[in-house]
């Protein structure tokens, strides 16, 4: 991290109290405003490129470059932003006085004239009968009785306000004009402006959002935004020690401001300035408390729930007559996951947030002990007992994409005997502790999207490693001692080593298809880049990917039950930033139920020394 700009995205950010929230920023939307308007026909061009018509006011014939906007971070919100009308070249003629017998017109040339409406976002439903709407259905494939539509539009009628910072009328001495021509001028923009909203040029874009979200539907989402706010973030220049705000920065932002599971927003709109989200480009971020909390995190409890080794009875035999001396025989036997003592209840599975370790959870589970004593009928009594605590951890690489869950099982395996109730010789004792590791990581896929994949162990790295702490004591081993405490570790080693990447292939299997935010093809902003900031906030980069005219829906698959950003530029609005299904639609999963297995492993031993 070092540039100023990363150090600010991961180390400052924090999205709160919004659950997600996507940054636009003005020189991204402009980017896309450029190609619409490069996409528009020529032949017989729309007002957004063309513009002649005759007024009692006089007459306009112009030609116009790409649209912009500047986006507003001084003003309270009030306006939000100024759409710019940047003409290319033509002119018109305006009447010099307001006296209807005289005929006289002024002429003027308005080539690279430019003109801000000052303008507020603004929102409303469409209707269900509405063509929007049925071409929204196809596209995203939402269920109209579970989600609604609204269609986010720049609205000038909202703001009479005008600023001659952003106007430019070239060469002419404009404050000296008339008023008859000043209001003739406003005029002409304000009926190119009618037009362009009458074409739905002045829409930026539609999002769904839930209504009654009803969990049999095959479209419900886990997380379905069910309150959409709109707000300016500034931009702040991370290497300046007292930055300033700035208006029409081109890295500025636009949010998207969302809320789920019908949590209230907050009363006051807006996003406090907490770091740099975007240096140009966009952003989708999603809240660590919904990521981690309510998704992630219960997820892979799962692999708690598999990997805690449960001691059973251990084996404990006597032979009264054995023909080679050996009158005992003892072994481990245990199993992996739910004990009898705490069952299924999740709750004792669940992490804990390490308050001292950033970006980190633990979890331990409680020690589990076992065993069995046997009598040869007379002075001597055999004593097995084990004991396993097993504890895991789970982190995630601050500024990187990585996620790392690590394992541990400490079993303690001890024979003792005993003469008259009194312990005889020293006891055999063997510590083994087991270790594993898996790591998987968010990456950007060829269709736009982003998975969960994992990392391959280095070349010379075990993704499970065994330690041994033993002391033969006083007990013999009919098959030596360092036999034995190498069958036993290599046995509960290679049993957890299986157990767990059985349970993380299942998870992996789990998350396939799950986990992806998926962008459907061209004419999209692509994800790419994801990482965590020092919250655990997703932080996944959007990039504009061209666009296409939208004159009517494509799918270029099958519709999908993720994350749909599409953007769809083009004389029907002017940069749809079409926020469909956010937040991902992550159904509830966890890891297929694997069967219960024991193990055990018997030697005999003889009587202590």
């Amino acid at each position: 991290m070092s540039d100023a700009f990363t150090r600010s995205l991961v180390e400052k950010t924090n999205p709160d109290p919004y659950n997600q929230v996507i940054f636009l920023s003005q020189e991204m939307i402009n980017k896309a405003f450029h190609n619409m308007w490069a996409l528009t026909p020529k032949k017989n061009p729309p007002p957004l490129r063309e513009f002649k018509k005759s007024y009692r006011t006089g007459d306009i014939d112009i030609k116009l470059d790409p649209p912009t906007i500047n986006l507003m971070v001084t003003t309270k919100q009030d306006p939000q932003l100024y759409f710019m009308l940047n003409m290319k070249s033509g002119s018109i003629k305006t009447y010099v006085s307001s006296d209807p017998d005289d005929d006289t017109k002024k002429k003027f040339d308005v080539t690279g004239w430019k003109f801000g409406f000052a303008v507020k976002l603004a929102s409303k439903t469409v209707e269900q009968k509405d063509p929007k709407f049925s071409a929204a259905v196809t596209q995203s494939g939402f269920s109209p009785d579970t989600y609604s539509l609204a269609q986010l539009y720049l609205d000038v009628s909202s703001s009479t306000k005008n600023n001659e910072q952003y106007n430019s009328y070239g060469s002419y001495d404009w404050k000296s004009e008339t008023p008859e021509t000043k209001a003739a001028f406003l005029g002409f923009c304000q009926n190119w402006w009618n037009i362009m909203s009458k074409s739905d040029c002045n829409i930026i874009g539609y999002s769904i959002q839930a209504k009654k979200p009803d969990p049999t539907k095959v479209d419900a989402a886990t997380f379905p935004p069910t309150s959409i706010d709109y707000f300016v973030y500034p931009w702040k220049d991370p290497t300046s020690s007292s930055p300033r705000l700035t208006d029409g920065s081109p890295k500025n932002a636009l949010c998207y401001l969302m809320m789920s599971d019908f949590t209230g927003p907050p009363t006051r709109i807006g996003l406090e300035y907490s770091g740099t989200f975007v240096n140009g480009g966009g952003l989708y971020t999603m809240n660590s408390n919904i990521f981690w909390d309510n998704w992630l995190l219960p997820l892979l409890q799962g692999l708690n729930k598999g990997a805690e080794i449960i001691p059973d009875e251990p084996t404990n035999v006597y032979y009264p007559n054995p023909s080679d001396g050996y009158h005992w025989a003892s072994g481990m036997r245990y199993h992996v996951g739910v004990s009898g003592t705490h069952g299924t209840k999740e709750p004792y599975y669940a992490f804990t947030k390490s308050s001292w370790r950033p970006g980190t959870w633990t979890w331990s589970g409680n020690q589990k002990t076992s065993s069995k004593t046997l009598s040869d009928g007379s002075h001597t009594t055999h004593v097995v007992s084990q004991t396993s605590t097993s504890s895991t951890e789970l982190s995630f690489d601050q500024g990187g994409h990585g996620v790392t869950m690590k394992g541990k099982t400490v079993f303690d395996f001890n024979v003792q005997f005993n003469w008259d109730g009194a312990q005889s010789g020293k006891p055999s004792h063997l510590k083994i502790t087991s270790e594993w590791r898996f790591k998987m990581a968010l990456s950007s896929v060829s269709d736009g999207g982003i998975q969960f994949a994992r990392i391959p162990e280095a070349a010379n790295e075990q993704p499970c490693t065994v330690t041994v702490d033993a002391d033969q004591g006083d007990v013999r081993w009919k098959h030596g001692f360092e036999s034995i405490k190498q069958s036993f570790s290599n046995s509960l080693n290679s049993y957890i080593d299986n157990d767990t990447h059985e349970i993380q292939n299942a998870l992996l299997r789990s998350l396939d298809g799950q986990d992806r935010l998926f962008l459907p093809a061209s004419g999209t902003f692509l994800m790419k880049d994801p990482k965590f900031n020092n919250r655990g906030d997703l932080l996944v980069s959007l990039s504009y990917n061209g666009a296409e005219p939208p004159d009517a829906p494509k799918l270029a698959s099958a519709p999908t039950t993720k994350i749909l950003m599409a953007s769809k530029p083009g004389i029907h609005g002017p940069v749809s930033f079409n926020v469909q299904g956010i937040p991902p639609r992550m159904k509830p999963i966890a890891p297929p139920k694997l069967a219960v297995r024991a193990s055990e492993i018997s030697i005999k031993v003889s009587a202590a020394a």
